[in-house]
């Protein structure tokens, strides 16, 4: 009796192993592909094993219209890339890279769904000429630390937000083309309007002279802090419409007060409108928080330590005076919010000093 029951507490293990081994899909369409063409144990269920020694896609999801999700593609190790025209004309709106993808083919996902917000990972060292070649609902895309290259018309679409890692080392001509105004073979229209490039690289990288050929004249190019200089000196970088550096928040071409005060009331939730979100983001990590806040706070205001009489007040732990003064302790405005008419100059306000370009 005890070796019968040893025996069905085994094989019900040996059951569960097996099918926790098995990938959950959310796409239902994804999950009968993947099993018509990689399930080799005939189990009708796709394993962890059964997707690593997968090494092509081939055409499986090309032009397919039915299906939607593939974040579980991450499973499929066994690609060292996503192969040319793997999701062309489908509708899959999102996908999950495995680590082991370093590029991703010629028209890869041209002309797809793919999602509004797309992030290639940096184990993504080549994304080849077309890959997202118009696509209707392409937005944002961010390209981590490590990607290096991007092809020939790699990216088209309603594109406003492009972020560029400090790993690029080349995008050839048109590499980035949001403006492509139609999809002759679909009919689409893409709308046009502003494209914002963010380069966090304070070394431009050599790219093709016409790598944003279609961007000029409405683009803005936002740099680290003083590389302004060293991109409108290169060409390929030195055609955009506006220069900005990060921590200039809202925008206005200086970076001061105003920046502090406003990303503040950004972090803290108040109900400010930025010309981008990702102008909160002073260091560039991909988050806006109090490291920001704190970099650009110490970036604005300076500290000499010229004694001044707001400096003895906090000394003498009186209350600090409200307004603004010059740094010899006149007092010239009553409330900050009036600092554009302030003229060029040291200031103190708070019990910090800040500087006036």
């Amino acid at each position: 009796m005890i070796q019968r029951i040893l025996v069905s507490a085994v094989a019900i293990l040996t059951v569960y192993l097996a099918h926790a081994d098995n990938i959950s899909f959310a796409d239902a369409v994804v999950k009968a592909l993947c099993i018509q063409h990689w399930d080799t144990d005939g189990d009708e269920e796709l394993s962890m094993e059964e997707a690593a020694a997968v090494t092509t896609l081939g055409g499986v999801f090309r032009e397919n219209i039915e299906i939607a999700s593939f974040d579980e593609l991450q499973f499929f190790t066994g690609l060292t890339s996503i192969d040319d025209y793997a999701f062309y004309k489908s509708t899959v709106q999102k996908v999950a890279f495995p680590a082991t993808v370093t590029a991703i083919g010629e028209y890869a996902f041209s002309e797809s769904c793919i999602g509004s917000e797309l992030r290639v990972p940096g184990t993504v060292k080549e994304i080849k000429n077309y890959a997202f070649y118009s696509c209707r609902s392409l937005a944002s895309v961010v390209l981590e630390e490590g990607v290096e290259v991007v092809g020939w018309h790699t990216f088209s679409g309603p594109i406003t937000t492009m972020v560029l890692p400090k790993s690029l080392t080349f995008i050839k001509s048109m590499g980035v083309d949001p403006y492509v105004n139609a999809n002759t073979s679909s009919g689409i229209f893409l709308p046009e309007g502003d494209l914002w490039v963010f380069a966090r690289a304070e070394e431009p990288a050599p790219i093709n002279d016409f790598a944003f050929y279609y961007v000029y004249g409405d683009g803005h190019l936002v740099v680290p802090s003083g590389c302004v200089d060293a991109y409108t000196g290169v060409l390929g970088w030195s055609q955009f419409r506006e220069y900005i550096e990060m921590g200039d928040v809202n925008a206005d071409g200086s970076v001061n007060h105003f920046d502090v005060v406003l990303l503040r009331d950004y972090l803290d939730g108040k109900d400010v409108e930025l010309k981008n979100d990702l102008l909160a983001d002073v260091n560039g990590d991909g988050v806006s928080d109090e490291q920001d806040y704190e970099e650009l706070k110490d970036r604005v205001y300076i500290d000499d330590g010229t004694p001044t009489m707001i400096a003895e007040a906090e000394t003498k732990e009186q209350s600090v005076p409200e307004g603004v003064y010059t740094i010899d302790g006149r007092k010239v405005l009553d409330d900050v919010s009036q600092l554009q008419s302030l003229r060029p100059g040291i200031y103190i306000s708070g019990g910090r000093k800040f500087i006036v370009r």
